[in-house]
C-alpha cells in the first residue's frame, strides 16, 4: 500500500460531538482521496473515543494521549508519525469546503517555491464579525505581516510541505502556547515562501470557548515573544530588552534606555531588511507610522521630551511644529 499525499493533523479535546463530527466529515468527504486523517486525543472524555470508532474509514489514525498535554504537544505528536508529503491542519471545530485539498495540491504542483499555503476563511459563531484573516496576495505582504503585525493564517486552513520544517526541524514550541501557531508559521520565515488561496475553502468556528477568545491577552503576549525571536533570527540582530520590539509595534511607551536602544537598532535592522529585498520606502513609512503612534500614547512630559527630541524623528522627518504639539496636548496637558 503506497503512502498517502497528505497527513491530516487534527488534535482534540472534549469538543462538542457535532462540531467533531462535522470536523471529520468533511475531511472524509473532500474530493481529493489521498490522505491520512491523524486524530491526537488529548486525554478527553471517553465519548471522544466512542465518536471517532463510529467511522469505518481506514485512512483514520486514532492516537490517544495519556495525561492532557496540550494542542501544540498533541500536534508535534502527529507530525513525528505523519507520512504524507504535505501537513493539513483543521482544528476539531472547524470544517474545510469538500475541493479544499484538491485546490491546494494543485496549487504546490504550479508553485514549487511555495512552502506554506493557506486559505481564505469564512468565520461562524459568537462575535465572528471581528475575525478578520486577509488573504493577502503575496509571499511579500504575507512575510512582512508576519514578521511586522501578527498572525496572517487561520491554523485550520494551512497546508505545508512537510520537507519544509523537516530539513529546518521545526515544531510547535511550548514556550508560545497560546499562540504556538503564530510561532510555527514565523519559524518558517526565511526558510520558504507563503501564499494564501482568495477562495473560502475553511469554515472557522469563533465561540466563547475558543482558546483566542478565553486567553486573548496572553495570547497577545506570547506571540509578542514569538515575533521578537523570530524578528531577531530574521534580522541577525539581538536586542538587550527582549520586551522592546513588541513595545515598539504596539506603541507602549518607553523608558529613557529603551529609546536609547531603540535608536541604535532601527539603522540596522532596516539596513538588513533592505538587503532582503524590502523597499527602502515602504520600510520607512511603516517604521514611521509605528513611531508616531507613541506619541499618541505617551502622557507624561518627560516622555513626550525624549520623543520630541529623539534621534528617530529627525530619521523619521517627524516635523518639529507636530511634535511640539503632542508634547503640549498629551505631556503637559
Amino acid at each position: 500500500m503506497s503512502k498517502p499525499k497528505i497527513s491530516v493533523v487534527m488534535p482534540v479535546y472534549n469538543t462538542k460531538e457535532e462540531f467533531f463530527r462535522e470536523a471529520i466529515s468533511s475531511i472524509l468527504s473532500q474530493s481529493y482521496k489521498d490522505f491520512e486523517l491523524l486524530i491526537v486525543d488529548d486525554f478527553s472524555d471517553t465519548y471522544i473515543k466512542d465518536i471517532v470508532n463510529s467511522y469505518k474509514d481506514k485512512r483514520i489514525k486514532y492516537f490517544r494521549l495519556n495525561k492532557n498535554s496540550g494542542a501544540a504537544i498533541a500536534r508535534n505528536y502527529a507530525i513525528e508519525r505523519a507520512v504524507g508529503d504535505y501537513i493539513a491542519f483543521l482544528d476539531s471545530d472547524d470544517f474545510s469546503k469538500k475541493d479544499r485539498f484538491e485546490k491546494q495540491i494543485a496549487f504546490f504542483i504550479s508553485n514549487p517555491e511555495i512552502g506554506c499555503l493557506g486559505t481564505a476563511v469564512d468565520a461562524i459563531g459568537d462575535d465572528a464579525k471581528d475575525v478578520n484573516f486577509i488573504p493577502y496576495k503575496t509571499h511579500f505582504e504575507i512575510e512582512s505581516n508576519l514578521i511586522f503585525n501578527g498572525c496572517v493564517f487561520c491554523q485550520s486552513s494551512v497546508m505545508i510541505r512537510k520537507s519544509v520544517i523537516e530539513k529546518n526541524n521545526i515544531r510547535y514550541k511550548n514556550e508560545y502556547v497560546p499562540a504556538e501557531d503564530y510561532g510555527f508559521w514565523l519559524d518558517m520565515v526565511g526558510h520558504t515562501k507563503f501564499a494564501i488561496l482568495p477562495e473560502k475553502l475553511t469554515t472557522y468556528r469563533y465561540h466563547l470557548a475558543n482558546i483566542s477568545h478565553t486567553q486573548r491577552d496572553i495570547q497577545r503576549e506570547k506571540g509578542g515573544l514569538a515575533q521578537i525571536c523570530a524578528f531577531q533570527k530574521y534580522c541577525n540582530i539581538k536586542f538587550e530588552n527582549i520586551n522592546l520590539w513588541s513595545k515598539f509595534f504596539m506603541g507602549t511607551p518607553f523608558s529613557r534606555d529603551e529609546l536609547k536602544e531603540l535608536e541604535d537598532r532601527i539603522g540596522p535592522i532596516l539596513d538588513s531588511l533592505i538587503s532582503k529585498g524590502y523597499p527602502k520606502k515602504d520600510l520607512m513609512y511603516f517604521f514611521k507610522k509605528k513611531f508616531k503612534k507613541h506619541f499618541h500614547r505617551t502622557r507624561t512630559i518627560p516622555g513626550q521630551w525624549r520623543l520630541m527630541n529623539s534621534k528617530l524623528s529627525k530619521f523619521f522627518r517627524l516635523k518639529l511644529r507636530w511634535r511640539i504639539f503632542y508634547f503640549v496636548t498629551r505631556g503637559i496637558l
